[in-house]
């Protein structure tokens, strides 16, 4: 495994923790966040920076109760990771579950 990709473990572990202190020890000045989801969804849209990282979560937990995130499959160059898996949350306005595929590009 390489250690960006190790990092990038280290960083989703963190995040979910303690996002502000996570978006302080892991992220750049001009980290940028972009959820591509339609306009009814809450959490979509661009985050910049630290605070738009902090912002997001934010957002996201007012709209769900996310469950684990079962990350199935990490690749990358040293530069760029990629993140496959499937996450299954709580719908808070709705009480119901979905599951959903994602994939997460990092760069570095």
């Amino acid at each position: 495994m390489s250690n960006m990709i190790a990092t990038t473990k280290a960083f989703y572990s963190d995040v979910l923790t303690d996002p502000v202190a996570a978006a302080k020890r892991y992220l750049a000045d001009d980290f940028l966040l972009e959820n591509y989801l339609p306009g009814h969804i809450p959490f979509g849209g661009r985050y910049e920076g630290r605070a738009g990282l902090v912002q997001y979560l934010s957002e996201l937990s007012q709209a769900i109760d996310m469950g684990p995130l079962d990350m199935q499959a990490w690749t990358g160059d040293g530069t760029e990771i990629v993140v496959r898996g499937i996450e299954k949350s709580l719908v808070k306005s709705t009480g119901k579950i979905y599951a959903m595929r994602f994939v997460h590009w990092l760069s570095f």
